[in-house]
């Protein structure tokens, strides 16, 4: 079985003209049973993405786009498009907002903003690999050369950080980069203080001492019991902290806010599509050094605001049968003693 079929979007690699309304067939691995990491089985799936493509009207292939995907929450995204228009984000990059099987009219507050806008259904379920893939080929066969992936609940603290970044980015020929990240203070925040989706999945940000300290500072491996696992780098630390307001070569970035290089994005199959909510960011990343890719930290007294705990289920759940599939899919992909080998630069 030629499991890049199931492990690259298919989509990126076909010749596709640009149209409004189109579908995407992917391969996908879903787990059926799993008794320890050696011992599971996997169903194969052929998805079906049904998608309706409304491009805005001042699309410039030669800026970075920004792909933000959403699902329902319609004043999260009024926010989050409020932070990018007030920092003028829209003026440096395209932005297309991803509607994912959205019951709210997405559609509406997208081109009311004059922003692009892609919806996206399906009938498996949230794939978070498959909505950037796609919005990525679309921008790719506009002859993009950048894309931004950007969570819904990420924003910019001045107009300068972004335009930093990619000035960095540009300097260091990085194909891959990322950023410092910080929990929002509350005056900064779309998250009110409502604890029932955080009791459960992130006690620790309980008395919200965790507001205005570090969510993502960099990357590195934990390694037990034979398993590897993707850790943000002094999460919860002060800002200022040496180890995380630098700029540094780094083997994981998380995939709520990368910068790439779309050729290389494509090159490299994109996100995988059976990794659907969980571990694609670190399964891409590991691809990246396979292949002695440049990737790049850029932490050095610029940061962005990401409320992680918005990205909860509505039943204040972490865990659920996709996100076990994820994890068993990652370790059955890398080997710890291969990520080790791989991460000790």
């Amino acid at each position: 079985m030629n499991m890049k079929l199931f492990y690259e979007c298919s989509f990126l690699k076909e010749n596709w003209t640009e149209t409004d309304n189109f579908v995407v067939i992917q391969k996908e691995l879903q787990l059926k049973k799993a008794l320890n990491n050696s011992n599971h089985s996997f169903s194969k799936n052929k998805v079906e993405y049904y998608c309706k493509w409304v491009k805005q009207k001042n699309f410039d292939i030669n800026k970075p786009t920004i792909i933000i995907p959403i699902k329902n929450q319609i004043n999260l995204i009024k926010f989050t498009i409020s932070n990018l228009l007030e920092n003028e984000i829209h003026l440096l990059c395209n932005i297309i907002i991803i509607d994912d099987r959205s019951e709210d009219n997405i559609e509406k507050v997208a081109l009311d903003n004059n922003l692009s806008f892609l919806r996206v259904d399906n009938k498996k379920g949230f794939n978070f690999s498959m909505l950037n893939n796609i919005a990525a080929k679309i921008c790719y066969q506009m002859n993009c050369k950048q894309i931004i992936l950007w969570n819904s609940d990420l924003w910019c603290v001045n107009k300068n950080n972004l335009k930093k970044i990619l000035s960095k980015h540009k300097k260091e020929k990085c194909l891959m980069s990322g950023s410092k990240l910080l929990y929002p203070p509350r005056g900064k925040s779309f998250h009110t203080g409502d604890t029932k989706n955080i009791i459960n999945t992130f006690p620790h940000m309980l008395g919200e001492k965790w507001r205005n300290t570090v969510q993502f500072g960099g990357g590195y491996w934990l390694f037990r019991d034979n398993l590897a696992y993707p850790i943000h780098h002094k999460r919860f630390s002060k800002p200022s902290n040496l180890l995380v307001n630098c700029d540094k070569i780094e083997t994981f970035i998380t995939g709520a806010f990368q910068v790439w290089q779309l050729a290389t994005f494509i090159e490299m199959g994109g996100l995988n599509p059976s990794l659907a909510k969980n571990y694609q960011d670190s399964d891409m990343c590991l691809r990246m050094l396979e292949k002695s890719n440049k990737m790049m930290y850029f932490g050095k007294d610029i940061y962005f605001l990401h409320d992680e705990s918005l990205s909860l289920t509505s039943e204040g759940k972490k865990e659920d049968n996709q996100l076990l599939s994820d994890r068993v899919l990652f370790n059955k992909i890398w080997k710890a003693d291969k990520i080790l080998k791989m991460v000790v630069l």
